[in-house]
């Protein structure tokens, strides 16, 4: 008989092994792995140890997407009951917090660890093109197993906190952030009161930010990883970096245990989120506060409630600014501001990269709100029907990214110059094409990301990111191959409009068919 503990432990492995996802994830990593062998017996079949360089691509794509899923995937474990108001149905049973952390969290970190298990195998083969070990390729996967432990507590116990996924998700975000981020950087600014000669070497500050900046490159998988991938690697297999993630991740786990009754205690109502709302009056009030609906109201809805209004753009602006005040106020005992050209080549590709992310987030999460509340069939009985609606959320998307667009604008009287001269070095008509592919890529990366926030539960955005990555090397090497000129990479920016075309209009079929079924 099943112990109540494990009951819903059990039950979600099982509905997990019977998922056809499931099998479709492991044979689409396997393929990634065989696709990349074959790229690397082909390009470096003569180089210096390609099995090591092979298993540094994988371990590395490996990385990415162990993050990508503690945003998305395990950050969304006990927060997703409370926004389905499921989780007081959960609680009526005789499921104990305990049960439905094993249930909710560690089922999902243990199908996670067999997907990765499942390349094991293949990665194996890195040993016969030389330049690796067995002892590194067990090493490499146990450090990337306890990164796993270490990632997926984090997110639960974000997931535990917040009562909304988009709120877990940023959490575990900024979370990674800091411990990745924050800490390392922080011992090179307590070196800048030395370097200005404010203090001397051997203070107590400086010495207490060395010992924890070094404990916390010590627990890094990345620091691990660049051992690892050493020729010739001998260490031991469980190293600090391996019990320290296994220790913080049973941490959080048990912190997660112990602060569940107060976060989860209370099954309160999920309504959408109202970020821009302002509640105080005065002048605050009138500057931030929705105020009369738009002529297009599902913009102006999705803008202010969902976005979070003009109130968000000026935190973005502010966010987006500060590190652009401080590095043209660079003092010149440290070498100075850079020169303006670097400056706005800098300020341009950061902005590119802030929208594209806001772009991606805001795709895996446009129709979610309408998809939990089973509120799609009430906005298809509108008179424009449901394509015209899901077109006027996406205009209440657009002027959220206006933050990154105003310092993206004015650095293009800095950048002009230099992009088209570096278009015109690839020839006037292949620098061109080669923008407009990049173009043509990112939206179609856009609609993949929608459509498959329509059929999936979660993780929308990580497995986007997979199909967008693995299309884009099969479709490399496949061209390369069968066109020795510029054709091939027009007949690819063909192909690229037609996909998109395609998963545009299955996106307003997809829409219909919800709406139908809600």
């Amino acid at each position: 008989m099943t112990s109540p503990l494990l009951a819903l432990f059990i039950r979600s492995l099982r509905e997990d092994s019977r998922l056809k996802f499931t099998y479709f994830a492991r044979a689409g990593l396997v393929g990634v792995i065989l696709l990349f062998l074959f790229i690397t017996q082909r390009d470096m079949g003569w180089a210096n140890a390609p099995g090591l360089r092979f298993f540094e691509v994988v371990v590395a794509v490996d990385l990415v997407f162990v993050i990508l899923a503690g945003v998305s995937y395990f950050s969304s474990a006990i927060s997703e009951e409370k926004e389905e108001m499921t989780l007081g149905l959960l609680r009526m049973t005789n499921l104990n917090p305990l049960s439905i952390l094993l249930g909710k969290s560690t089922s999902r970190l243990c199908a996670a660890v067999l997907l990765f298990a499942a390349q094991i195998p293949f990665t194996l083969l890195a040993i016969t093109l030389g330049g690796i070990s067995l002892h590194q390729v067990f090493a490499a996967y146990l450090t990337l197993a306890a990164f796993l432990v270490f990632v997926s507590n984090l997110a639960l116990l974000a997931s535990v906190v917040c009562r909304r996924t988009s709120g877990a998700a940023v959490l575990t975000g900024v979370a990674l952030l800091f411990f990745f981020g924050v800490v390392p950087v922080a011992l090179w600014f307590a070196q800048l009161p030395i370097r200005l000669g404010i203090l001397k070497q051997g203070n107590a500050f400086t010495d207490f930010l060395n010992t924890v900046s070094e404990l916390v490159l010590s627990a890094s998988p990345f620091t691990r990883f660049g051992k690892i991938m050493m020729t010739g690697f001998s260490g031991s297999l469980f190293t600090f970096q391996v019990w320290s993630n296994l220790a913080i991740g049973l941490l959080f786990f048990l912190l997660a245990w112990v602060v569940f009754e107060k976060f989860c205690a209370e099954q309160k109502e999920s309504t959408p989120g109202r970020a821009g709302v302002v509640p105080s009056r005065g002048r605050r009030r009138r500057l931030f506060s929705p105020g009369r609906p738009w002529k297009r109201a599902l913009a102006w809805k999705d803008f202010y409630f969902i976005t979070g209004g003009k109130l968000w753009i000026v935190i973005k602006l502010a966010v987006y600014g500060m590190p652009l005040l401080v590095t043209r106020c660079w003092p010149r005992q440290l070498g100075g501001p850079p020169a303006w050209k670097d400056f706005g080549i800098g300020v341009f590709w950061f902005m590119v990269v802030f929208i594209c992310v806001e772009l991606a987030f805001a795709a895996a999460t446009i129709f979610r709100n309408e998809r939990q509340g089973q509120t799609l069939s009430s906005l298809a009985m509108l008179p424009q029907g449901i394509r015209r609606v899901a077109y006027e959320k996406l205009l209440g998307v657009v002027p959220s990214l206006c933050a990154a667009g105003a310092y993206l604008v004015l650095s293009l009287p800095l950048v002009t110059k230099r992009i088209l001269e570096a278009l015109g070095d690839l020839h006037f008509d292949l620098g061109w094409m080669y923008l407009f592919f990049m173009m043509a890529q990112a939206v179609f990366f856009l609609h993949l990301v929608v459509i498959l926030s329509l059929y999936v539960k979660r993780g929308a955005l990580p497995l986007a990111i997979a199909v967008q990555f693995l299309l884009s090397i099969f479709t490399g090497v496949t061209f390369e191959v069968l066109f020795r000129d510029e054709s091939g990479f027009v007949v690819l920016f063909l192909l690229t409009i037609i996909a998109t075309a395609f998963l545009h209009f299955h996106i307003g079929q997809r829409l219909e068919a919800i709406s139908a079924e809600d």
